[in-house]
């Protein structure tokens, strides 16, 4: 056989086996998606959401599958890897469903609807969520994660009730629409000092539920809630209920000492497989980081222990050194798993073997061993451990006799070794998607420790990151996308506008620059345009709801992110104040009105919800600086955790209506105020804060 025909038949083979290839990509192979495109090989004939999809759907005939999930999540990869790979499921699917994949974190509006449909028919969600629905999208049956063949048994059975008893299944899916519906609302018009005593028995009920040994809820599984966290120190602190503050206190050390914190490089993974905080599924998530930076910041303004304010620095350090991209921007998430060609494996760029610390740690090995518990409280499985502390420095520096000092010291070093012996492992994938709102988050995040630290470096951040964001993502005509990557760009949605607002005023909280206050008003606005519904009193979730099976999408519940609803009331309340929009006010007190008495059932359901409305309820203050030692002033007041405050502030006199006709010249005058009636200027701040504590 000579040389010329072998070359032909390989490049033959070479030829067929490439066209192969491609036709086992299917269309997620053009997404810009990581989420999406992890599962472009699959033989699933998957196709991203689109009205095309559903029309497709709906001239077969065909009932859909629609499964959503997220790149760094691990079940995701679980399911992706032994179901949606095998050729048989793919046989089933292909053959008698319209398959769509949809990554939740540029489509929340589809995964929000789906979710309460998965809930509503099985008491619970998560993902990956994996929903059979008619052609028109409305779903007939959901769940989670299952193995190929439980997948195969509930597409079997669902596609044969669909062809052999309509009838029943379209009854299923309306009586299914019928109870997706908003409840009727009833508002309930407290006056302030009703709805402040309100919020303290809204805050008592739902503290029965929280766990006041590990820190918080009474769950097996823990995850850090900061919306949750946020209202107990505010309300501790206003209501002066200590056990609330001691709670909040008692949940930080443990996510700061538990294995959920990245002791080694920094940064909060999504939530632990335990009650103590100690082993977690080991995804970290920019809107986890954002908002456990401001809870921090805010636990060290009341407590100034040290323990908060290294747990800011070390969350900045992650998030610039792993998370930031080339322009500035903070990536979406970082996955659970590591890639080994084809296998996975879980956490294995974080936790340690035993042997390998005593090779690395050398002589220092057992004061490691001790401070993280490289023993049954550290203990993972297979050898491993992920490490976890116990106890403050101060009582291991007594315990072990080494000055606290020396031990800081080696602990630091202990760091550096074992981030160094990390940067030969291979780094989980990392999501480069860039998501607005989380952005916003962590812009909020970074402000909040910059006034409870007065480091410069948590600003410029902040700064840094708005800069990028209005130059990426928001346009002239204030359209903000969602993200770099999303598939429909003409969709528009209320997280976005509302966490961008509410960072802009924490931007003037921290600079007094009232350039913020009017992009705050000017975004607000906007969102008015776009999304208030006058007859419901509230904010779609979405711009455009047309390819959704509801085209009625409101979200009231505060979650692992508070509702886009209660940041908006929050935004109203703030610019209320500092424009003297009465109309602002109004529209945000129409919704505490509507949403407090839906918290009357499920406190934990609305935390944000409460936090703010306890804004709207008695002893809300304005404070008001102006003169030459305004910002000084102003810095000190915003470094005190007074949560009941707004701070306004200018050198000069202005037209701004706070500050308006309120400038001396020689002096710095601080006015306390409510609703812009003030007391009789005084000079100091502790003059300003017996105003307002007495």
């Amino acid at each position: 056989m000579n040389l010329k025909y072998l070359l032909s038949i390989f490049f033959s083979l070479f030829f067929v086996l490439n066209i192969f290839t491609q036709e086992r990509m299917n269309q997620l192979s053009n997404s810009k998606s990581l989420y999406l495109k992890q599962h472009a090989k699959n033989p699933v004939d998957w196709m991203p959401w689109s009205a095309d999809a559903l029309k497709k759907a709906s001239e077969e005939e065909k009932l859909i599958v629609i499964s959503v999930g997220y790149s760094s999540c691990h079940w995701c990869h679980v399911m992706e890897e032994e179901t949606f790979s095998n050729n048989e499921v793919a046989e089933v699917m292909n053959n008698d469903f319209i398959s769509i994949k949809v990554d939740r974190e540029e489509r929340p509006d589809i995964d929000e609807l789906y979710m309460k449909s998965l809930v509503l028919m099985t008491g619970s969600g998560g993902w990956p969520m994996n929903i059979i629905a008619l052609p028109d999208g409305s779903p007939i049956w959901g769940g989670t994660y299952l193995p190929k063949t439980n997948w195969m048994s509930v597409l079997k059975q669902i596609n044969d009730l669909y062809k052999n008893r309509y009838d029943d299944v379209l009854g299923y899916s309306n009586k299914l629409k019928e109870g997706l519906k908003q409840d009727g609302i009833v508002d309930i018009k407290l006056e302030s000092d009703e709805l402040y005593d309100k919020i303290i028995e809204l805050s008592e009920s739902a503290f029965s539920f929280l766990d006041i040994n590990n820190g918080g809820l009474k769950t097996s599984q823990k995850f850090p809630l900061p919306s949750l966290l946020d209202f107990y120190l505010r309300s501790g602190k206003q209501f002066e209920k200590s056990k609330f503050v001691d709670f909040v206190d008692l949940t930080l050390e443990n996510i700061g000492y538990g294995g959920i914190n990245d002791h080694i490089e920094g940064g909060f993974h999504r939530y632990t497989v335990d009650s103590i905080w100690h082993v977690p599924h080991f995804e970290k998530m920019l809107y986890d980081n954002g908002q456990l930076l401001s809870i921090f910041a805010k636990a060290y303004k009341l407590t100034k222990r040290p323990l908060y304010k290294d747990l800011i620095s070390d969350s900045h350090r992650f998030l610039e050194d792993k998370m930031t991209s080339s322009d500035g921007l903070i990536f979406s998430s970082i996955s659970a798993v590591t890639d080994y060609g084809d296998k996975k494996i879980e956490g294995d760029y974080y936790v340690w073997n035993q042997d390998d610390l005593k090779k690395y740690l050398e002589d220092d090995y057992e004061i490691f061993e001790n401070y993280y518990n490289i023993n049954n409280k550290g203990y993972w499985e297979k050898d491993k451990y992920v490490l976890r502390r116990t106890i403050s420095n101060k009582d291991f520096s007594k315990d072990y006799k080494i000055q606290e000092k020396k031990l800081k010291s080696k602990i630091q070093s202990f760091k550096n070794i074992l981030k160094e012996i990390r940067s030969s492992r291979k780094y989980p994938e990392i999501d480069e998607k860039i998501i607005s709102s989380w952005n916003s988050l962590a812009i909020s995040g970074y402000l909040d420790a910059y006034m409870a630290t007065n480091e410069k470096v948590y600003l410029n951040k902040a700064v840094d990151i708005v800069n990028a964001l209005e130059k990426k993502l928001v346009n002239k005509d204030l359209r903000i996308s969602r993200s770099f990557s999303i598939e429909e760009s003409d969709i528009l949605f209320l997280e976005d506008y509302s966490f961008l607002a509410n960072a802009y005023l924490k931007l003037y909280q921290s600079t007094f620059n009232y350039q913020w206050v009017n992009r705050a008003d000017q975004i607000v606005k906007k969102s008015i345009d776009i999304f208030f519904n006058e007859d419901l009193g509230f904010f779609k979730f979405s711009s455009n709801q047309s390819t959704l099976f509801s085209e009625n999408l409101f979200v009231l519940e505060d979650g692992v992110i508070p509702s886009s609803n209660s940041v908006m009331a929050n935004n109203l309340f703030l610019l209320s104040h500092y424009t003297g929009n009465r109309d602002y006010l109004n529209i945000g007190k129409k919704m505490i009105d509507s949403v407090i008495g839906k918290a009357v059932n499920d406190p934990l359901d609305y935390m944000n919800w409460l936090n703010v409305s306890t804004d709207y309820s008695k002893n809300f203050y304005e404070i008001v600086v102006v003169g030459k030692n305004a910002f000084e002033i102003s810095k000190d007041l915003t470094s005190r955790y007074l949560p009941n405050t707004l701070v306004a502030a200018s050198k000069t006199d202005t037209d701004e209506y706070l500050i308006k006709n309120r400038y001396i010249k020689g002096d710095t005058l601080i006015y306390v105020c409510v609703n812009n009636s003030c007391k009789f200027p005084v000079e100091t701040v502790d003059e300003a804060l017996k105003l307002i504590l007495n």
